[in-house]
């Protein structure tokens, strides 16, 4: 069985540091994932095998990424007829990019299992191998997100609502935020990058030596 992932801190904040906080024990992928693929084993001990995995699936989302992107060009071409056809199409490709990324979401926090790669929410605490960090109430919101997620691009908008409850910050201010997460990370010497493309937004990705 899967192991569950970090846990799942819900804060309502009004300021940095002023929050009343609720933490629960959740794992980050809610609903079922897609069925393993051949040779696919979650339990490995192997982190060698657990980043392969990790870039079988991405690969996969980048070139459903593709098509989808090429059937929305499409659809203003088509016929009436042709275009419901073609919105069965992008369904039946966002479900099974929903099923990839939940994959991922379970590779990626394999890896961080077999590495020691831990959110305390508790005490906003990162821990990696023998090194720990604190982090202001956003910078942990911000990370947690990322990393319940990997690979996985946010919008400003999406993370200014899905990490920090729909908080009214500007654009540069949420730069500001991944700025320092980058810090942190580069800090504790986690091989990992936080990653902006336009159009897309911020993801975090895991490089092969972590």
């Amino acid at each position: 069985m899967p192991r569950a992932g970090p846990h799942i801190l819900d804060q309502r904040t009004d300021a940095e540091g002023s929050s009343a906080t609720r933490t629960t024990f959740l794992s980050p992928v809610v609903d079922e994932p897609s069925p393993p693929l051949e040779g696919e084993h979650l339990e490995t001990t192997h982190w060698e095998d657990a980043h392969h995995w990790i870039s079988i699936y991405s690969d996969l989302l980048e070139f459903k990424r593709g098509i989808l992107d090429q059937i929305r060009r499409d659809l203003a071409k088509l016929t009436p007829d042709a275009q419901k056809a073609a919105e069965s199409d992008l369904k039946i490709v966002e479900d099974q990019m929903m099923g990839y990324q939940k994959r991922l979401d379970l590779w990626s926090q394999r890896v961080r299992d077999l590495h020691g790669l831990w959110l305390d929410p508790e005490r906003r605490l990162i821990r990696y191998k023998d090194g720990e960090a604190t982090l202001t109430v956003r910078e942990f919101q911000l990370l947690q997100l990322l990393l319940n997620h990997p690979h996985r691009y946010f919008t400003v908008t999406e993370i200014l609502s899905q990490a920090w409850g729909g908080a009214a910050l500007f654009p540069e201010e949420v730069r500001t935020y991944v700025r320092r997460i980058r810090k942190i990370l580069a800090a504790m010497e986690i091989p990992s990058d936080v990653v902006n493309r336009p159009g897309r937004g911020y993801s975090l990705t895991f490089r092969g030596d972590l």
